[in-house]
């Protein structure tokens, strides 16, 4: 499995990649179901993936972005796949680093197809499109990470004060004025002794806890949408239409191969998000998220969110 998931990875990175470098597949051809815009190299990728897992001669259930759940193959799936083929879409239209191809399975799993949960992935892999590295990570088996021919453990960072601490916010389709009144003084506070950044990926902030870049990274939308329920239209006009959140494609690969390198994640109410469901757009699928290098940044964290948040700012 983990030979076919890097197989995949490698696959839709070579038919993007000149896409990403030479900023080309800018236009917006349309929108997936989850309400974010289909730009001209996701469709490069879908097109990509679909013939990759065809010329396989597996018999393959998979979850895409842009294309929902389809079946490949005849007889019972060898796997469930959930794959994200960018992960960064507006990173590699414009070409920076930030993009990656995704790609989680679920082997072996009793649970029907729609009855599966973040918790029952099994292997994780993501792979950056402009740079080398590719992680990997197998439930219950730990995590690593290529760069060319070289294998590298996790890097955890054990930053535990909240003023030096580097970390990511998602902010993409959120509505800028509640989440900058909840995270504005940690972002002052650690813009000059720390770092504040803006990865427009998750998966790509999760690997960087990984490789030791980052201490942590948020995305707290889904929280104050669901605490404030007076705010969906607001939420509705940042996402053009739509409320956007995390959806468990985007996190599906990434989550493990956090967990397994050793960060602690889980949503910004602390809860773990392994009953999520695999699939699905609605916005009872979207999730929030604080992940952190160590436990002690993590408790720290999610007690800022829960402060500022009673604290009705």
């Amino acid at each position: 499995m983990r030979d076919f998931l890097e197989h995949i990875a490698a696959s839709i990175r070579r038919a993007v990649r000149p896409w990403v470098v030479n900023l080309r597949g800018r236009g917006v051809v349309g929108t997936a179901p989850a309400g974010d815009a289909t730009f001209e190299i996701d469709r490069v990728a879908e097109r990509r993936l679909e013939a990759i897992l065809r010329e396989s001669g597996r018999s393959l259930l998979y979850y895409s972005e842009d294309r929902g759940l389809v079946s490949i193959g005849t007889g019972k799936p060898e796997a469930v796949l959930i794959i994200d083929p960018i992960d960064g879409t507006r990173n590699a239209r414009s070409g920076f680093e930030g993009c990656m191809v995704s790609v989680a399975a679920v082997v072996d799993s009793p649970r029907a197809p729609d009855e599966l949960t973040l918790g029952d992935v099994t292997h994780g892999c993501l792979a950056e499109i402009v740079g080398r590295r590719v992680f990997f990570a197998q439930r219950g088996c730990g995590a690593e990470w290529r760069d060319g021919g070289r294998v590298h453990r996790s890097r955890l960072s054990g930053e535990a004060d909240l003023d030096r601490i580097a970390w990511s916010l998602g902010i993409v389709g959120r509505p800028a004025a509640p989440l900058f009144d909840i995270m504005g003084e940690l972002v002052d506070r650690t813009s000059m002794t720390g770092g504040f950044f803006t990865c427009n990926a998750i998966s790509f902030s999760l690997t960087r806890l990984v490789t030791g870049q980052l201490d942590a990274a948020l995305d707290i939308a889904n929280r104050i949408y669901r605490d404030r329920p007076g705010m969906r239209e607001t939420f509705v006009a940042a996402g053009r239409g739509t409320v956007m959140g995390l959806c468990p494609y985007d996190i599906a690969a990434a989550l493990l191969v956090a967990r397994e390198a050793g960060c602690v994640v889980t949503d910004a109410y602390g809860e773990s998000l392994d009953s999520t469901p695999a699939f699905g757009e609605s916005d009872q699928s979207l999730r929030s998220l604080i992940a952190a290098a160590n436990p002690a940044l993590h408790a720290l964290l999610l007690a800022y969110v829960n402060e500022r948040l009673r604290a009705g700012r």
